[in-house]
């Protein structure tokens, strides 16, 4: 009976820790004008954006970075944008990321990290919360990365520093 129980607990780890991978994978290459189109995000709410611009053409982003956030999962849409017959925006998924909700003292940023000092809005961090304004503890990094269009994980945080986006400094009369 115990390996019975051992099994079942088993297999329902593996199929409940592959749903987002299904997801992920069932909508890349999809294309939209708002998340709420792709039935897969529609349980979703919009946490926020940020758009990315090659260097050479700064003028027209061509990369957005789509935070979206449910019961469960933060998920984290790296999108390619294009421009439709009538100047409509429209965003092809190009990527995926899902991050548990499984710790509140943690949460996602996009944006506020930088490499060797350089800002880039192409970094998305797993972080702990703090009330400073300099980030202390990084979990975990990734890069979307506009030139694979895939977002790829950072191994090594040494010259990596994350900034508080939520940091309100308290003045004192």
């Amino acid at each position: 009976m115990k390996h019975l129980f051992l099994i079942f607990s088993i297999l329902v780890f593996v199929a409940c820790g592959n749903k987002s991978d299904k997801i992920n994978r069932s909508i890349i290459g999809m294309r939209f004008q708002h998340f709420k189109q792709i039935k897969e995000l529609s349980t979703y709410t919009k946490i926020s954006d940020t758009v990315i611009s090659h260097k050479i053409t700064t003028d027209n982003p061509t990369h957005r970075i789509l935070h979206l956030s449910n019961q469960v999962n933060n998920a984290i849409i790296f999108n390619s944008i294009s421009l439709d017959s009538v100047e409509n925006k429209i965003y092809e998924i190009l990527d995926t990321l899902f991050i548990s909700h499984s710790n509140k003292l943690e949460f996602v940023t996009i944006g506020y990290c930088s490499i060797n000092n350089g800002n880039d809005e192409n970094i998305i961090a797993l972080v702990e919360k703090t009330d400073s304004l300099k980030i202390q503890k990084i979990k975990k990094i990734w890069r979307a990365n506009i030139n694979s269009q895939k977002i790829e994980t950072i191994n090594g945080f040494s010259n990596i520093e994350c900034f508080n986006e939520f940091f309100e400094e308290k003045y004192s009369l």
